[in-house]
């Protein structure tokens, strides 16, 4: 058997690579678009032994895989049974409502992008990027005259064959505001629990981006980019990994003392430095972020920082470098700073770096010193 399947594999592997892509089936043949004459039959791929047809699919693109199920019932459910039983495969999901909504499934530092654009001349446009730190993007553009729908289509279909590891949704109100409450709704549907969102946008859409995140069951990081008026209240009960806040301008102490979560990364907050000595106060006494592990806020009068450090602390050498391990077993390297303790003897250490031109407080919780 094992000789059988290594012939017929490497037939295969001669025969593949010259081929553009697969573009239909027909029964259970494979029909592929080469317009050779010396081609005249069409491959029967489905009528190969299952490991043979495994190690097929193996070599092909996420999304070949996507074209090939969809060409008929039969296909279908050989590749999602291909893709439910191979546990050595392991992707994630990631889409979008930008300007030209997407799908993405990524596996290691690999994405597999299929965009969608109201530009007939970009149909079937494929690009292929390498970055610097090794990750790989492999796009392919698909025409719609009904963007929102058929990237619907799509999202369904994948979500239908692949099992992900990991769900990130970036959610652009501003973008197709008329139909915002349908793709929150189809989000829900489609991803019951979602790992990272990130909303985005210029418009001041409160509702849209509150009926978001109370329909959306997010279970690591919430990532606020978008702009927001001072009425807009963040209801967010659970304990989370990260809460990231560009535009913080609405939130005001009351909310932030709420926040469950171990990251907690501000910008142009309105919290005053009082406020901060309040919260620094808090934390010490574990009345508050018992699990924060890492704060990025701003201070908005540098001027006065004594009215923030307004409590026990204790001014480390800046020419005395120390290594932190925190509760996750990270280790920082830190030069001076200022420490705080908690009741149960963990140590905040604060330090003070600008962002541009704004000021901004750090804090790492350490569990110990190495």
């Amino acid at each position: 058997m094992s000789l059988f399947v290594g012939g017929l594999l490497s037939l295969l592997f001669y025969i593949l690579p010259v081929l553009p892509s697969v573009t239909s089936i027909q029964s259970s043949w494979l029909l592929i678009g080469y317009k050779m004459d010396n081609i005249p039959k069409p491959f029967p791929l489905l009528r190969l032994p299952r490991l043979v047809l495994d190690e097929v699919f193996i070599m092909m693109r996420p999304f070949e895989l996507i074209n090939f199920s969809m060409a008929s019932l039969k296909s279908k459910i050989v590749m999602k049974c291909f893709l439910r039983t191979k546990g050595n495969l392991k992707y994630s999901i990631e889409v979008n409502t930008h300007e030209e909504p997407k799908v993405s499934i990524v596996i290691s530092k690999a994405f597999f992008d299929q965009r969608m654009t109201s530009e007939r001349e970009k149909h079937k446009k494929e690009e292929y990027i390498v970055t610097r730190d090794g990750f790989t993007a492999d796009r392919v553009w698909i025409y719609s005259e009904n963007l929102i729908s058929d990237w619907m289509k799509l999202f369904q279909t994948v979500s239908e064959l692949f099992n992900f590891k990991r769900r990130v949704v970036f959610f652009r109100p501003d973008t197709f505001p008329d139909q915002n409450k349908s793709i929150i709704d189809f989000i829900k549907c489609q991803m019951p629990i979602i790992n990272t969102c990130s909303v985005n946008g210029e418009k001041e859409l409160d509702d849209d981006v509150e009926y978001f995140l109370e329909n959306v069951d997010v279970t690591e990081s919430v990532e606020l980019h978008s702009r927001l008026t001072n009425k807009f209240q963040l209801k967010i009960d659970k304990p989370l990994e990260n809460i990231s806040i560009d535009f913080g301008d609405w939130l005001n102490y009351n909310q932030f003392i709420q926040f469950k979560s171990c990251k907690i990364a501000l910008k142009k907050s309105i919290i005053s430095n009082l406020e901060l000595n309040t919260f620094l106060l808090s934390w010490m006494s574990m009345d508050s972020h018992q699990q924060l592990e890492r704060l990025r806020i701003p201070v908005n009068d540098p001027e006065s920082l004594d009215v923030i450090l307004n409590l026990p602390h204790e001014v480390n050498n800046v020419d005395v470098i120390r290594h932190g391990r925190t509760a996750r077993n990270e280790v920082f390297r830190r030069r001076g700073g200022i420490d705080i303790k908690r009741n149960d003897g963990l140590t905040g250490t604060i330090y003070f770096k600008t962002d541009g031109d704004q000021l901004m407080l750090n804090m790492i919780v350490f569990v110990s010193f190495v």
